[in-house]
């Protein structure tokens, strides 16, 4: 399983543009992600029946396929940074299917399920703060600390704040869906080429999440 879902990742990250000397990583003593679903109001494996209103909401547009997954605004100078959930992953894909005039591929549950909740963490563009992400991991306030189950780097080329163009990278961190159960708020811990910074994800925004 392990092997298997390192090459869903680095297929799935060659799809995106993340292309040439893909880094995968892979914590000591972690498999795949977690069978177990988060609780009700929050980020959930999906269903067909969520599977259906996450079409509806990639039909509705960016503002509610991508823009409630954005995350770490005061970070903005330095990242772009966005939460994957299995929901938004099939509103997203929706999204560009419409935008595209293409179909939308099966994307059923079981397969979406595999892949659990990621980040992901490119350098901000046409910005002269803007860095290389090396790591990242979650510290839940109820004291829980929690590593990716996956990491995957990829270079990048990224204009900054005066035009010039910098090799940098981005980075696809897969993490288990509870860690983003909703009983605490947590806080994103990004490390990177100038050290590490953090961000926060409040337990209100993380009930509006699917």
């Amino acid at each position: 399983m392990r092997d298997d879902v390192g090459a869903r990742l680095a297929r799935a990250l060659r799809g995106s543009a993340l292309t040439a000397s893909l880094c995968v990583c892979v914590t000591a003593g972690t498999g795949a992600a977690s069978a177990t679903d988060a609780p009700a109001g929050g980020i959930a494996r999906l269903t067909a029946a969520s599977r259906q209103e996450a079409v509806e909401c990639g039909n509705q547009g960016a503002s509610c396929a991508l823009a409630p997954y954005d995350v770490c605004p005061q970070e903005a100078s330095r990242y772009a940074v966005r939460l994957i959930t299995p929901f938004s992953r099939v509103a997203s894909a929706a999204l560009e299917a419409r935008e595209k005039g293409q179909p939308l591929g099966r994307m059923g549950p079981g397969a979406v399920n595999q892949w659990g909740v990621a980040l992901y963490v490119a350098p901000a563009q046409r910005s002269s703060a803007a860095q290389a992400i090396r790591r990242v991991e979650i510290r839940r306030d109820d004291g829980t600390v929690i590593q990716p189950k996956w990491t995957t780097l990829a270079p990048i080329t990224t204009v900054i704040g005066d035009g010039t163009a910098m090799p940098l990278s981005r980075g696809f961190f897969l993490f288990p869906i509870e860690t983003f159960t909703p009983s605490a708020s947590l806080t994103i811990v990004l490390v990177g080429e100038g050290g590490e910074t953090s961000c926060r994800v409040d337990q209100d925004h993380l009930l509006r999440l699917r």
